[in-house]
């Protein structure tokens, strides 16, 4: 009689699953063990393998197509055995099943608290049934078969632990701030965000030792044409637009139907407020020299602690930084700004003491951290890391700002 291949069940919460590929052809000859597809979760695609040996007579869906869990997507058996030519109704199949019909899946448990590691739970069909009959997680379950894998008997045998009983602790008091309409407005935008957006976060120290030289150089000069003094958050911006021009998909949207990526950077700057967050916007910012950038930065920031900024100068960002300026915390997470793809976090700048190979001496330098978040549906961490290697590179050589 062929076996059936389920869909696997990825997570507590998986309806359905998509092949990502599959390894073995119709025709194959199939060992237990033997890896034959792989299902895409949120953040890997992981190898299923077979739980029973013969050929791989059918398989109903193709790469990149989707089935409900537990539903039948293939058949093992022996070669030339008669097996549906359409794949069997789901819904069909869950209420004709019987207990002593041979079937067969892979559940992968989930650890909620570790974001792509996974467990291959081995169980016997039947021990699976009997599992979803007495509602028992089958992670809970110790198997004695080979490799670990459940039998009936350990799913008859298993006692659940005793829930410890948690008393309910009095609420202390408490003085209740009522929200204000700025700060839930940001509280809803940052839940939106963070839920939405599989954020990443890679961080990359910079030596600020050319940059400081030529924010020295530049301070006069700048603040002749503007009345303003360039700052360092001028000048990272300017590496950061210049980086962009070399993976402009990191000055997207990421939309449901597609990713938008735009030929212009409209810069979105992060100002904390005394009572919220604003991040106004630098319309084509890759446009400006640096001396038009601090004149344009001093301007929008000025107005957002004023109040005075509109919604047109609130909306359209295609990149945003955020930077803590002054502060002594050297590195933090920022969230990205939904709908953007990315955010640049700039730490407050410290001194520390390092060797100098050159000069063959100790000397003390001024360093600062970058933390660049990504959104990892539209980038993978290669390119994110290009793209902030880059920066650094330019903020090490500001050299490269000419080019």
């Amino acid at each position: 009689m062929a076996h059936e291949v389920l869909m696997p069940k990825l997570s507590s919460t998986m309806a359905e699953g998509t092949i990502t590929m599959w390894l073995k052809n119709e025709g194959d000859a199939i060992a237990i063990g033997d890896p034959i597809f792989e299902v895409m979760t949120d953040k890997i695609a992981i190898e299923v393998e077979a739980y029973e040996e013969g050929y791989l007579l059918k398989k109903y869906l193709n790469d990149g197509e989707s089935a409900p869990v537990n539903s039948i997507i293939a058949y093992i058996g022996e070669q030339n055995e008669e097996v549906p030519a359409q794949m069997p109704d789901f819904q069909a199949e869950t209420t004709v099943e019987t207990p002593t019909e041979e079937a067969k899946s892979t559940e992968i448990a989930e650890d909620s608290s570790k974001e792509v590691e996974t467990t291959i739970i081995r169980a016997t069909p039947s021990a699976r049934r009997l599992a979803r009959e007495r509602d028992i997680s089958l992670a809970e379950v110790t198997g004695t078969g080979p490799r670990g894998r459940i039998h009936l008997s350990d799913v008859k045998n298993f006692t659940p632990k005793q829930e410890q009983v948690v008393q309910e602790q009095p609420v202390a008091e408490s003085n209740l701030i009522p929200w204000k309409p700025l700060r839930k407005a940001i509280a809803d935008k940052m839940v939106a965000s963070k839920t939405a957006i599989p954020h990443v976060t890679m961080t990359a120290e910079v030596d600020l030792t050319k940059v400081t030289e030529l924010r020295q150089q530049l301070l006069p000069m700048i603040e002749q044409k503007t009345n303003e003094r360039i700052s360092y958050l001028e000048i990272f911006a300017k590496a950061a637009m210049i980086a962009l021009r070399d993976f402009p998909i990191f000055n997207a949207h990421a939309l449901e139907e597609g990713i938008a990526v735009f030929p212009n950077i409209h810069l979105g700057i992060a100002v904390a407020l005394e009572d919220g967050l604003v991040v106004p916007v630098i319309q084509s910012a890759e446009q400006l020299g640096l001396a038009d950038l601090t004149t344009s930065i001093k301007e929008k920031t000025k107005k957002a602690r004023e109040g005075t900024l509109t919604t047109k100068e609130m909306t359209g960002g295609t990149f945003t930084i955020s930077s803590l300026g002054r502060s002594r915390v050297k590195q933090f997470n920022p969230i990205i700004n939904k709908p953007e793809v990315a955010i640049l976090g700039i730490g407050g700048i410290y001194d520390k003491v390092v060797f100098d190979p050159t000069s063959n001496e100790v000397t003390n330098r001024s360093f600062v951290e970058l933390s660049l978040s990504f959104d990892h549906r539209v980038v993978d961490g290669a390119p994110a890391s290009a793209f902030l290697t880059q920066i650094v590179t330019l903020l090490e050589n500001p050299l490269g700002f000419l080019l």
